[in-house]
């Protein structure tokens, strides 16, 4: 209901939201983008998403006086993702900060080289590392090791947009604050200032302002 209807056009799933007998959005903005698509309110029904929270458990964090503080994404290598700004939002901490990150991406996909080559440009191979791909149980290591999530999703080029990442929802049952952006369902599960911070979308410095002052 993003890059599809960009596409194709507001009219794309009128006859199907006419057919059908009930749509599940899974958060308040995809419910209000499936009525401005013509569906009825009688037949849409917001039905949140939900990750076992027993699976990841609650784990108190406190930064170290000394040593890694360590910041995460889980994402795939896609523009909707973000995640350019967030490596760059880490060239803009104050060198201090800066020279105890430790960022690690977790994923893979089609800008894995790109962003690599941005790391590189920008002089962050001692603080930003690529991961690659990591199954559920390295996923489940790396959130419970780190102080930070990052989510720096932003609405791509030809429209495509988040729905309300998993890996946030994630990060958040075990107590991981997030820090993200203003963008799509987002601010539906990530309260500003409450349990984690929201920047605007292509922010970098916003994003840097944001880890910073939660750090």
């Amino acid at each position: 209901i993003t890059r599809f209807v960009s596409q194709h056009g507001p009219d794309v799933y009128r006859q199907l939201l006419a057919d059908v007998d009930v749509a599940l959005p899974i958060s308040e903005r995809w419910q209000a983008r499936l009525l401005e698509l013509g569906g009825g309110p009688e037949k849409i029904h917001l039905h949140r998403m939900g990750v076992d929270c027993e699976r990841y458990g609650f784990l108190a964090r406190a930064l170290p006086d000394r040593g890694p503080i360590r910041l995460l994404s889980v994402a795939r290598l896609v523009e909707k993702k973000g995640i350019e700004y967030a490596i760059r939002a880490i060239g803009l901490l104050p060198p201090e900060l800066r020279s105890r990150i430790e960022y690690a991406i977790a994923g893979d996909g089609p800008l894995l080289a790109e962003l690599q080559e941005l790391v590189a440009n920008e002089g962050l191979a001692a603080q930003v590392h690529l991961l690659g791909w990591q199954d559920q149980q390295d996923i489940v290591r790396h959130v419970r090791e780190a102080h930070l999530m990052l989510v720096p999703s932003v609405t791509a080029a030809d429209g495509d947009q988040e729905g309300i990442p998993v890996s946030a929802m994630e990060a958040m049952a075990t107590g991981l604050p997030v820090i993200a952006t203003w963008h799509s369902g987002i601010p539906e599960l990530v309260r500003d200032q409450v349990n984690g911070r929201l920047a605007p979308e292509r922010d970098a410095a916003g994003l840097a302002a944001a880890i910073a002052e939660t750090l």
